[in-house]
C-alpha cells in the first residue's frame, strides 16, 4: 500500500552458538529496495537471535524516519509473542517488551509471520553476517558461498 514500507528480517545461528547474524531488507510500497542491513550478533540461541534481528529491523526503520511498517519475519515464536504482547518463555520477555516499546514510535504497523521461503533475502543476509564481517568490501563469491552452503542452520 502506498505510504507503507515492507520490512523483512531474519536471524541465523550455527547450532545455537556465537556468533550469529541478522539480516534486514526495507522496501517501498512499489517493492523497490530502500536499504539492506546485516549485522553480526553475539546472541547464542535461535530465539534470541530472531528477537535481536527484529529489534535491528525496527531500529533501522526508526532511524530512516519511516512511519508505516509491514513487518515480516519467519520466527513464529517472536511474531506471536509480539502480537500477544507477552510470552511465557522468561528469557525472551525482556526482548519482547523492548521490541513493543520501540514499535510505539511508529504511526502504524503490521506484524506478519511468513515461511522461510518468503523471507529468503533476509535469511541470506543474516547468514552472510554470521559467516563474514558484514562491513567493508562486498565480494560476490562470499555471497554465493553463503547461499549454497548446506551446513548452515538458520535461526528459526
Amino acid at each position: 500500500m502506498k505510504g507503507w514500507w515492507k520490512v523483512n528480517f531474519d536471524g541465523a545461528s550455527k547450532a545455537n552458538s556465537v556468533p550469529s547474524g541478522a539480516g534486514v531488507i526495507v522496501r517501498d510500497w512499489k517493492g523497490e529496495v530502500l536499504v539492506l542491513g546485516a549485522q553480526k550478533l553475539e546472541e547464542d540461541t535461535n530465539n534470541l537471535v530472531e528477537a535481536s534481528a527484529t529489534l535491528l529491523a525496527i531500529r533501522m526503520c526508526k532511524l530512516l524516519g519511516l512511519q508505516k511498517l509491514h513487518l515480516e519475519g519467519d520466527s513464529l515464536i517472536i511474531i506471536q509473542a509480539l502480537m500477544k504482547e507477552g510470552i511465557e518463555a522468561w528469557h525472551l520477555q525482556g526482548w519482547i517488551y523492548n521490541i513493543i516499546e520501540e514499535l510505539n514510535f511508529f504511526e502504524d504497523f503490521q506484524l506478519i509471520h511468513v515461511r522461510c521461503i518468503g523471507n529468503v533475502e533476509a535469511g541470506i543476509l543474516s547468514k552472510w553476517a554470521l559467516t563474514f564481517e558484514a562491513v567493508g568490501e562486498f565480494r560476490m563469491e562470499d555471497f554465493q558461498k553463503v547461499i549454497f552452503e548446506d551446513d548452515m542452520g538458520s535461526g528459526n
